[in-house]
């Protein structure tokens, strides 16, 4: 009867590590749609945790889900708000939607070429501040 608790609550004190997906989205059909990857985060943040970007390339949603029991199939079935009129499933909006957990180094590597690439652009404008000009 413990061995049958102590199974059961170890079951349970366990946290699964969830899935990580990245949505990339054209900036042509975002503006097409009257819409922005920042108004389509507000469908999805209430749901998992989210973190939307957008610069000089396409704009792109990065979604973590708590749990491991969904895939890029239900993910794009998910339907969110485009605009203020339009409803849509995820798939229709979303130019590609990337499981990121299929290859976590390819992922690791992209995050620390960010990290490195952040860090040299901050050490070259500390260099051009402390340098003087001409």
């Amino acid at each position: 009867m413990v061995f049958l608790c102590f199974l059961t609550f170890s079951g349970f004190s366990k946290n699964p590590e969830g899935k990580t997906f990245l949505l990339i989205f054209d900036k042509a059909e975002l503006k097409a749609n009257r819409t922005s990857t920042d108004f389509i985060e507000l469908s999805l943040m209430h749901l998992f945790s989210t973190k939307a970007y957008r610069g000089n390339s396409d704009a792109a949603i990065l979604v973590k889900i708590p749990y491991n029991g969904i895939d890029k199939k239900q993910l794009g079935d998910l339907f969110i708000r485009v605009n203020d009129k339009k409803v849509s499933p995820l798939s229709e909006i979303a130019l590609q939607i990337i499981d990121l957990d299929e290859s976590k180094t390819t992922y690791s590597t992209l995050l620390s070429s960010y990290e490195d690439r952040m860090l040299k652009t901050k050490k070259a404008n500390k260099a051009l501040k402390a340098s003087p000009a001409p």
